[in-house]
């Protein structure tokens, strides 16, 4: 895995880091069907996964598909849309387990 900085961080605490973003972009889709603030977080994930893509310097291609993804999701706020926002969260969650599945590998 190639780091930017040469940093030297523990799998554990990227997977860590991994498990609760994947958790928080599942966070959003009951948030979005209750009626609840969805958007502040939708941000805040957006700010990290744009942070930790500076950091992975080989999995540029996932990331900004992920981000892509999550970008579009504002546009998808109408009631109608919700099959489309739902679609969109579950392809986001795969492509986090792809990025789970790209660190396990590493020792």
């Amino acid at each position: 895995m190639v780091m930017k900085y040469d940093m030297d961080i523990q799998k554990d605490a990227i997977l860590f880091n991994l498990k609760r973003i994947t958790n928080l972009i599942f966070k959003i889709l009951p948030n979005r069907e209750e009626g609840g603030e969805w958007r502040n977080l939708l941000s805040t994930l957006l700010e990290e996964l744009a942070g930790m893509d500076r950091l992975f310097l080989d999995k540029h291609t996932t990331f900004f598909t992920l981000i892509c993804k999550l970008e579009g999701l504002y546009f998808l706020s109408e009631e109608e849309d919700f099959y489309d926002f739902r679609r969109t969260i579950f392809e986001c969650l795969s492509l986090m387990e792809e990025l789970r599945k790209y660190v396990e590998q590493f020792g």
